[in-house]
C-alpha cells in the first residue's frame, strides 16, 4: 500500500500540446496519442469553447479518423455543482483532454474559474495530457489573453492554469506581436509564446521541450 501511494504521488505530469489554430494536422494528433499512451486511451473532447458545444463533434471525428477508439464528447452548455462533481468521478480514467478552438471566455464562464483551476491542473499533475488549438491553447495559461477591448488594448482574464507561460495564437497571421508583448508586461508571466496556424509546441513542467514551426518566444 505504501509503495502504491508513493507511486501515485510521484506520477510524471502530463504534457501540453498547443497549436496555433487552422487545420489540425495528423502530426499533431499522433503527438497527442504518444503523450497519452496510444490511440486506445480515453480522450475527452471539451466543446465548451464553442458557442454551441455539440459542434465540437468535428474534433471527435478528426480523432477517430486518425485512429482513436475511445473518444467522448462533453457538449454541456452549462454545469452546476452536482454535475461537476459527477464528472470529476466519471472522468477519472481519461488520459487526455482535447480543447478545440472557439472562444476561451465561453469555456471559463461555463466551467467557472474556481472549479476549472482546481480540476484541470490536478489532472495534469496526475499525468493526463492536454491538446489545445487557438482558443483551446490560449486557455492553458494561468492568466490568459481574453481578447481585445474596444480601445484596442489587450484583455486578460484567469485561464485554467496549466502553465505560467502566456500563449497567443494565429500569431503572425493576425499581427498579434504587440498584443502578446503588452499582455506579457501586464501579467508578469515568465515568458510568452506566439504560435502561428499549423504550428504547435509541447510544454512540460513549464518548459518548451518541442516545437514544430517557428513559434516566437518572448521574455521581458
Amino acid at each position: 500500500m505504501i509503495s502504491l501511494l508513493l507511486g501515485m504521488s510521484l506520477a510524471k505530469p502530463g504534457v501540453l500540446i498547443l497549436a496555433g489554430g487552422g487545420e489540425t494536422s495528423p502530426q499533431m494528433v499522433q503527438r497527442f496519442f504518444q503523450a497519452i499512451g496510444g490511440p486506445d486511451r480515453k480522450i475527452l473532447v471539451l466543446g465548451q469553447t464553442r458557442e454551441e458545444p455539440p459542434n465540437a463533434r468535428s474534433s471527435v471525428e478528426l480523432l477517430n479518423e486518425n485512429g482513436a477508439t475511445n473518444v467522448v464528447l462533453v457538449d454541456d452548455i452549462s454545469f452546476d455543482r452536482k454535475k461537476l462533481s459527477a464528472y470529476a468521478k466519471e472522468w477519472a480514467d481519461a488520459r487526455g483532454f482535447w480543447i478545440p478552438g472557439g472562444d476561451q471566455n465561453f469555456f471559463m464562464d461555463r466551467f467557472g474559474v474556481r472549479w476549472a483551476r482546481w480540476y484541470f491542473p490536478k489532472r495534469l499533475r496526475e499525468g493526463v495530457s492536454f491538446f489545445g488549438t487557438s482558443a483551446g491553447a490560449m486557455i492553458a495559461s494561468h492568466t490568459m489573453i481574453a481578447g481585445n477591448g474596444d480601445d484596442g488594448q489587450v484583455l486578460t482574464a484567469p485561464g485554467i492554469g496549466l502553465t505560467k507561460i502566456l500563449i497567443d495564437t494565429h500569431y503572425r497571421e493576425r499581427n498579434r506581436q504587440a498584443r502578446m508583448r503588452q499582455a506579457l508586461a501586464r501579467t508578469g508571466a515568465p515568458m510568452a509564446i506566439g504560435i502561428e496556424r499549423s504550428e504547435f509546441i509541447v510544454l512540460e513542467n513549464d518548459q518548451l521541450i518541442e516545437q514544430v514551426g517557428s513559434a516566437d518566444v518572448v521574455r521581458l
